[in-house]
């Protein structure tokens, strides 16, 4: 394992016992060796979980655009769109996107990247059609180089159909979250016209791919009718803004059914802006609550109480 990176951040020496126990020391060696890994569907996919999801996906599909979507003959809604049709916001619409959540090969990686406090920013699903539309190369740090060389946030992508080049998969620039800078130029162009050459992350339906918020990545456009279905998990580390709001906003019997780290996940334990001393108070109250309860469940320090 001497490809594996040196880690110091409090609480991290539990998750080497997780990495073992679930066989994703090779998938770690290849995270930090490139900046992205590719799980397969025997350890990344527990008792069917993205073929439920996939249904779940479909149906809310349904639900607000008022068809389903056709994976084997059909096109993205937005065909000038090079990511296809995204569905928001849909950790609340279906229990099994609870399951994709905690699934304990996403929680080591994530974990072993953005540390135990990590916590979920978004969850969308993709149907990526036929398209002529290029995608930049870029990272998802979002911020000025140079990068830190830590990463800040990190991507989980379940393959809900099957990835490769010609149906669309994600590419990635290997080693390039090292760099620590955003891609410039012509290096953010993939193919013709192109400085940088991408690897395609392809594998089975059930598959996850997980990489470092610092890795340049773009995706090949599908040339093959149908749609590529994925549901992405945005992952960060606390102490960012989150995209989507989850904050007091978790039903209390989706909390009860849950082990004490999916509030932690779903941002219960953070402590937002106050407007005076009572009301930084009570929110950091509130925020105790659910860290200590995750501690003792646990047997895991957070790094910060946050």
């Amino acid at each position: 394992m001497a490809e594996i990176a040196a880690r110091t951040e409090v609480g991290l020496d539990h998750i080497w016992k997780e990495i073992d126990d679930l066989g994703l020391q090779l998938y770690i060696e290849q995270l930090d060796r490139d900046g992205f890994t590719v799980i397969p569907p025997e350890i990344a996919n527990p008792n069917g979980l993205a073929e439920r999801v996939l249904e779940a996906c479909l149906d809310i599909a349904v639900r607000r655009n008022g068809e389903r979507p056709d994976l084997e003959n059909g096109n993205s809604q937005n065909p000038d769109s090079p990511v296809g049709d995204s569905l928001k916001a849909i950790l609340l619409e279906d229990p099994v996107f609870e399951e994709a959540l905690m699934n304990p090969a996403l929680l080591a990686v994530s974990t072993h990247l953005c540390g135990y406090d990590v916590m979920l920013s978004s969850m969308n699903s993709q149907m990526k059609g036929p398209s002529n539309t290029k995608f930049l190369v870029h990272t998802d740090t979002r911020l000025p180089s140079p990068l830190p060389p830590q990463s800040l946030q990190c991507k989980c992508i379940s393959a809900l159909t099957d990835f490769d080049r010609e149906r669309g998969c994600t590419a990635f620039v290997p080693g390039s979250h090292k760099w620590n800078r955003n891609p410039e130029g012509n290096e953010t162009i993939m193919g013709e016209g192109g400085s940088v050459k991408t690897v395609p992350a392809e594998g089975a339906a059930g598959s996850l791919v997980i990489f470092h918020g610092s890795t340049w990545h773009g995706a090949y456009n599908r040339v093959v009718p149908g749609l590529r279905a994925s549901l992405h998990l945005l992952m960060m580390r606390s102490i960012l803004r989150m995209t989507e709001d989850f904050y007091d906003r978790i039903p209390k019997d989706m909390l009860e059914r849950n082990s004490a780290r999916f509030a932690i996940l779903t941002q219960q334990a953070i402590i937002p802006a106050y407007i005076d001393k009572a009301d930084e108070h009570a929110k950091v109250m509130r925020a105790l609550k659910y860290t200590d309860a995750f501690e003792k469940e646990s047997g895991i320090a957070l790094p910060v109480k946050r």
